[in-house]
């Protein structure tokens, strides 16, 4: 169904004024500072304990793997040796004859390790040698992968990219909080005005009533049924204003205020587009792909296979190669001059059964991983499919209250009418509620768009980041049906 909302738009947007003309401080208005919603996200951002909070685990997160990195980065080191002093038993000393030593290591991602030192001669020393070597170690029968170095900055990675994802997500919820707060308060503050012109017109009614009462042109039944009108009015009145109270108060908590009495927001009354959801199995597999949960649960099924394929290749054979260099001269005892090649081979042979102990163990780690993997793509279905359920029954309530706000209108231009006959069948006091009746209904069809709007968001964050210009630039006629 499509009506006409040109007059209730702007009859929406003059209580507005006349709300914030009304409200303590309002006298300010002029001198209000305008906030647009894109500075309101920005503010909510910067102050939010939970955006902050995130912020820091990303920093933390990046500095940790900068630090996994630095593994394989070159390493030099310096030290200085025989520093010591010796006296014997003639009460002669030997003072100390240093050396320096300069050592160079570097580990490469396929699970090579290069090693380099060079000695200088002692201080005191005859003939004056320089010792060095270069050295190479690579192990044989294991996958580079499976490095302790590798599987640390493998997870440091995933960590951060989880970690950014979170974020993302948390940014669009505080986007979504600061929307949903601005538009309560902008319905609170026409709210208000309804309630300030209901209780005016109450009281007057019951001025009126008082003073038939005093004449005797009036009955106690009337009398009583004036004087309950005006005092619901005046209860009515004073719920909005605490109504209007709460919803400042929460936008300030939001973005990070004392008040926002000294602020004009932008208006998101107008924000009335309903972007179709589109298709579930598309949808829940978009949610599925984006999922931090499914991410954690896959990763953690890669994980619990490459902890199980290490314990394979521990149980069985290990080798390792290594080669190393010593320029002539250079050799000692323990080191001669020239290339030397060795390999090593080692196999467990009893241990009492951990081998197959830890094995079944892995084994069974990966089982479970995959059976959490399961569930947690279950449930991101399911929960995309109660949205959809959720979104559908939030469009049927936008339907119900667009005929109440067109049944409204209708009742409002038959007031009018009556109201314009030579004999007036309506007076003012008539055509002032049924004004407030459309304004009323209009507010209750916003609200009903805007909980529809509430599901869209939270199904779009589920698939990825939240498409906020959607509901911006709605095409002509979009949200009015």
């Amino acid at each position: 169904m499509t009506f006409a909302r040109t007059w209730c738009t702007w009859a929406a947007a003059l209580l507005l004024g006349a709300a914030l003309a009304a409200w303590p401080g309002g006298g300010r208005a002029q001198a209000a500072a305008h906030m647009t919603l894109a500075e309101a996200w920005a503010l909510a951002e910067a102050h939010h304990p939970r955006v902050v909070e995130a912020r820091r685990t990303l920093e933390g997160l990046e500095r940790d793997l900068e630090q996994r990195r630095s593994a394989y980065a070159p390493t030099l080191t310096v030290s200085v040796g025989r520093l010591s002093a010796r006296v014997d038993t003639s009460g002669e000393w030997d003072t100390p004859n240093p050396d320096a030593t300069l050592r160079a290591g570097l580990k490469l991602p396929s699970g090579i390790n290069l090693n380099a030192s060079v000695t200088s001669p002692a201080l005191s020393s005859e003939n004056g040698r320089w010792r060095g070597n270069v050295s190479l170690e690579y192990p044989l029968l294991r996958s580079a992968a499976l490095d302790s170095d590798a599987l640390a900055l493998r997870q440091a990675e995933q960590a951060l990219e989880n970690a950014r994802l979170e974020f993302e997500r948390l940014r669009d919820e505080v986007r979504a909080e600061v929307l949903a707060a601005l538009h309560a308060l902008q319905v609170a503050q026409v709210r208000f005005e309804l309630a300030r012109a209901a209780h005016a017109d109450a009281a007057a009614e019951w001025d009126l009533a008082q003073r038939h009462k005093e004449l005797g042109i009036i009955t106690e039944a009337e009398y009583l049924a004036a004087q309950i009108a005006w005092l619901r009015a005046e209860q009515d009145w004073l719920t909005a204003q605490r109504t209007l109270e709460a919803r400042r108060r929460d936008l300030a908590r939001l973005l990070g205020l004392d008040d926002v009495a000294g602020y004009e927001f932008e208006d998101v009354l107008g924000w009335t587009a309903m972007p179709p959801a589109g298709s579930p199995d598309e949808a829940a597999a978009r949610a599925t792909a984006r999922s931090l949960t499914v991410r954690e649960r896959r990763q953690a099924v890669e994980t619990a296979e490459l902890q199980l394929a290490a314990e394979r290749e521990r149980s069985g054979w290990t080798a390792s190669f290594s080669a190393t260099y010593v320029p002539r001269g250079s050799g000692t005892q323990e080191q001669r001059d020239g290339l030397s090649l060795s390999v090593s081979l080692s196999y467990p042979l009893a241990d009492g059964g951990q081998r197959r102990r830890s094995l079944a163990a892995r084994e069974e780690a990966v089982e479970r991983a995959l059976e959490a993997l399961e569930r947690a793509e279950e449930e991101v279905r399911q929960q995309v499919l109660d949205l959809f359920v959720q979104l559908e029954d939030a469009r049927r309530e936008v339907d119900i209250a667009g005929l109440e706000l067109a049944r409204a209108e209708l009742e409002y231009a038959a007031v009018l009418r009556q109201a314009g006959l030579p004999v007036a069948a309506a007076g003012q006091a008539d055509v002032e509620r049924a004004r407030r009746a459309v304004v009323r209904a209009e507010l209750s069809w916003l609200e009903a768009v805007q909980r529809y709007q509430a599901r869209w968001i939270e199904l779009q964050r589920l698939q990825g980041p939240v498409p906020w210009e959607t509901l911006m630039t709605a095409p002509e006629g979009e949200g009015t049906r």
